[in-house]
């Protein structure tokens, strides 16, 4: 019991240690702002006043006209989306008549973020896809990056997680192999994006501060206010709520050094107040937030996050017992998410509707919101048109459905044709169960013959000796055949030899268990080049090299887990990171590549089989 006790505490204290780490970085980041703010006379590109600059370009043309019609744009994107545009459009026009691609490139991205925070994705995404081909990697290396993210958000915001974090992860690689600063503070964006979505806070927090930090570096400061809006947000959910209220208060001392940010920043920022004050039970404080940040939304048309306002009003009157206005709420909500095709949103609050009026005992309603629910939970389809289609088809099938009882209550022969009705749902039933009983047991015998085939390679995998006997280099080949094989191959065969020989030895090293492995830093150690190693992963293991590093992980494990029964104690995270995966999903997914059936399910069977009782 002591032990329990001395490990609970153990664990609080590290988690408490962890967190005022995070929180001295972010006084850190804080005070470098403040540095820069403190120094602005030094940085007047940065700090101009829009009046200066509109009498600069009053005198400008070409490239400097253009390079001051963007500064402009950056001056009142937060502040007038109108004025925005306008100095948009110009700078777009005027670089395509100058042929300044660079120019016309960023224009176009500058047009597509407006559209996207006006909440319409689709016209955004297509801004995107017709131009992002243009943003060259090396040449426009910025402009690729800013089309990068933009298409992250856009996933993110219509629920489509798996291709958001696949953007962003991209993004991420190719900025940290590039050691471009820009590269890696927008793919930080994107992905602290993507995880503040997912409540997965404490991630989305560490990559949000290493943007910031890119932010600093680069000078980007109009990034500065949103950044600390999201800090103050993430802190807040991590449930340090002095920690928030800390950066709420340097956010409006930034604001008064160095100027107010206008209403796209103050809106969400008066809706992650509300919040806060609602957790912390000033309701008062909470509603006076919220309506000025939902007026602010509807003025300028900040479609995307109408949805959320009306979610924290309806959770405001739920804290007030007022469950038919907290309904009310959030049947706005689901509205504005349809119309702007977040269907994460449209899915979320369906099913809290259904409870609310399972609550109310509003059957017609539950029915409604249960199967618009399971539509788009159940649903297959990547395309948001698509599940448009689900949504709008659903309904229509729902209210046919509810007028169909209404009639038939109606009728004189009411109680004949509701056992019909009983009668076609059991059917309807009985043939949904036959057909998800043969479902399930054809993937229950897959699955036993995929985890048989595991234990196997584990099997084979503990048997293996630590050393392995391999061939050094030779020399020696039959000359028939090398003759032959020289002609064939890039790579000769002696250099193939030593190659394997030397890869060899590092697998017994365990060498892929390193979290940082790539194929740069292997060929390094090799004592040859990328190319050779890739070449020869190609040829001899029959597979490209992340697959290959991935199948020497996972077979790794498997051994280890069918050896080891105390190991399978372990979280998955942790089994995860102890062969070199960086996260979770890749792990599972990997997994499940490799060998069929996910980890978990191969831990269960194994521990059965170990505690058969």
């Amino acid at each position: 019991m002591r032990f329990y006790l001395l490990f609970i505490v153990l664990l609080v204290s590290v988690s408490v240690s962890a967190q005022e780490t995070q929180q001295d970085s972010i006084r850190m980041y804080f005070k470098q702002i403040e540095r820069l703010i403190d120094n602005k006379q030094d940085y007047p590109e940065i700090f101009s006043e829009p009046e200066h600059l509109l009498l600069q370009k009053a005198k400008a043309s070409g490239v400097e006209k253009v390079e001051l019609l963007l500064q402009l744009y950056v001056s009142y994107m937060y502040k007038s989306i109108e004025t925005a545009k306008t100095l948009n459009d110009e700078a777009l026009l005027l670089s395509q008549s100058i042929g300044f691609k660079d120019g016309e490139l960023r224009a176009k991205y500058n047009q597509a973020y407006l559209v996207f925070i006006n909440g319409d994705f689709d016209e955004s995404m297509k801004i995107v896809i017709n131009t992002e081909q243009e943003a060259d990697k090396l040449s426009y290396p910025e402009s690729y990056a800013d089309f990068k993210t933009l298409k992250s958000y856009i996933y993110t915001e219509r629920g489509e997680y798996d291709l958001a974090l696949e953007t962003g992860l991209k993004l991420l690689d190719e900025a940290e192999k590039s050691t471009n600063s820009y590269l890696l503070m927008k793919a930080c964006f994107s992905l602290s994006h993507y995880y503040l979505r997912m409540e997965s806070y404490s991630t989305a927090l560490s990559y949000c501060l290493r943007g910031l930090e890119q932010i600093i570096k680069l000078k980007k400061f109009y990034y500065v206010y949103p950044k600390i809006d999201e800090i103050a947000r993430m802190t807040a959910k991590l449930n340090n709520t002095q920690g928030a209220l800390e950066a709420y208060d340097f956010f409006l001392e930034v604001e008064r050094k160095a100027g107010p940010v206008g209403s796209f920043i103050q809106s969400i920022v008066y809706m992650n107040m509300a919040d806060i004050y609602m957790h912390n039970q000033n309701l008062d404080k909470a509603q006076e937030f919220l309506a000025t940040a939902q007026q602010m939304n509807y003025e300028n048309k900040y479609k995307f996050r109408i949805p959320r306002a009306w979610i924290l009003q309806a959770e405001l009157f739920l804290l007030s017992k007022d469950t038919t206005n907290a309904i009310h709420c959030y049947e706005e909500s689901l509205d504005a998410a349809e119309a702007i095709d977040a269907f994460d949103v449209v899915k979320s609050n369906s099913f809290i509707l259904a409870e609310l009026y399972k609550q109310q005992k509003q059957s017609a309603k539950v029915y409604e919101y249960t199967n618009l629910y399971n539509a788009i939970r159940d649903s297959l389809f990547n395309n948001e048109k698509e599940q448009k289609i689900i949504i709008l088809e659903t309904r229509r099938k729902v209210k046919e459905v509810t007028q169909m009882k209404k009639i038939l209550e109606l009728e004189n022969e009411a109680q004949r044709n509701k056992l019909k009705l009983i009668a076609i749902i059991l059917i309807f039933i009985s043939m949904s169960a036959t057909g998800m009983t043969y479902s399930y047991f054809k993937v229950k015998a897959k699955n036993k013959l995929l985890y048989r085939r595991t234990v196997e390679l584990a099997a084979m995998q503990s048997e293996k000796p630590l050393v392995k006997k391999t061939a050094p280099p030779t020399k020696e080949t039959p000359p028939d055949s090398k003759e032959t094989s020289k002609k064939n191959q890039a790579i000769d065969d002696d250099l193939k030899d030593m190659i394997l020989h030397r890869l060899d030895k590092l697998e017994q090293d365990n060498f892929f268990l390193n979290p940082n492995c790539n194929l740069h830093e292997v060929a390094t150690q090799l004592k040859t080049n990328s190319k050779y190693l890739s070449q020869v992963i190609n040829q001899e293991k029959e597979s490209n090299f992340n697959n290959y590093i991935n199948k020497l992980r996972i077979n790794y494990l498997v051994a280890k887990l069918w050896k080891e029964p105390e190991f399978r104690e372990n979280k998955l995270s942790y089994m995860a990171i102890s062969v070199g995966f960086n996260n979770l999903n890749t792990f599972t997914a990997a997994f499940k590549k490799r060998l069929g059936i996910v980890p978990s399910y191969f831990i269960k069977e194994l521990n059965k089989e170990s505690n058969p009782d």
